[in-house]
């Protein structure tokens, strides 16, 4: 997630919001195991197609519990046309003084190494909403641009740091009284990709 977020956060509580977690889940190699109560929303490497229907996405849930609803593995595959993604696994929740933050862990089809990440972060209230989008994109190496043909508030931009190698693609929305955040942190791909993504989460979101 990106460091630049926690600022804004921080001066409105004692506790440091957000931080990365110092490890990351690692998945069976055969299949995965969730760390929290949120199911794994696809089969590991080796495994057979799941036998029971997986549930439908949300929409602009009531309450967010998790992340992995909001982007399975097959949306990233068909939205990348390629099938790297096997399945997704839900980290346990990060809640703090300010913010929850919930996160998914895309496994690729080499093994169960760790690939993309998806961070849902859940901020209550919306008159900061501006203000927590800026934050939220302050790691970017250059200026976060606009996702071109999404129907709402995206940003994508080359990261900084340890993570200079992955882009971000942000997307917020404000509703129930909250303003949520969706950060994908991915390798670099296509333009298109970071669209059919974006807005994937913004209807879900």
């Amino acid at each position: 997630m990106a460091a630049g977020a926690l600022a804004l956060l921080t001066a409105c509580s004692s506790t440091p919001p957000v931080a990365s977690p110092a490890t990351q889940p690692v998945p069976s190699a055969t299949t995965p195991v969730p760390t929290s109560g949120a199911p794994a929303l696809g089969p590991g490497p080796g495994s057979r197609p799941p036998t029971t229907p997986q549930p439908p996405p949300p929409r602009s849930p009531g309450v967010v519990t998790s992340a992995c609803p909001f982007l399975g593995a097959a949306d990233i595959s068909t939205a990348a046309g390629d099938a790297s993604f096997l399945y997704a696994v839900e980290a346990a929740p990060d809640k703090r003084p300010g913010v929850s933050t919930y996160r998914c862990d895309y496994a690729n089809q080499g093994g169960p190494r760790q690939a993309d990440q998806l961070y849902v972060n859940v901020v209550p209230g919306t008159s900061r909403f501006d203000a927590l989008v800026r934050e939220w994109t302050k790691d970017c190496a250059q200026p976060a641009v606009p996702i071109a043909g999404v129907d709402g508030t995206a940003r994508t931009c080359a990261l900084t740091g340890p993570d200079e190698h992955e882009v971000m693609v942000l997307v917020a929305k404000a509703g129930h009284g909250q303003t949520r955040l969706a950060e994908l942190d991915l390798s670099p791909t296509r333009t298109d990709v970071y669209a059919k993504l974006a807005q994937l989460l913004l209807e879900r979101l």
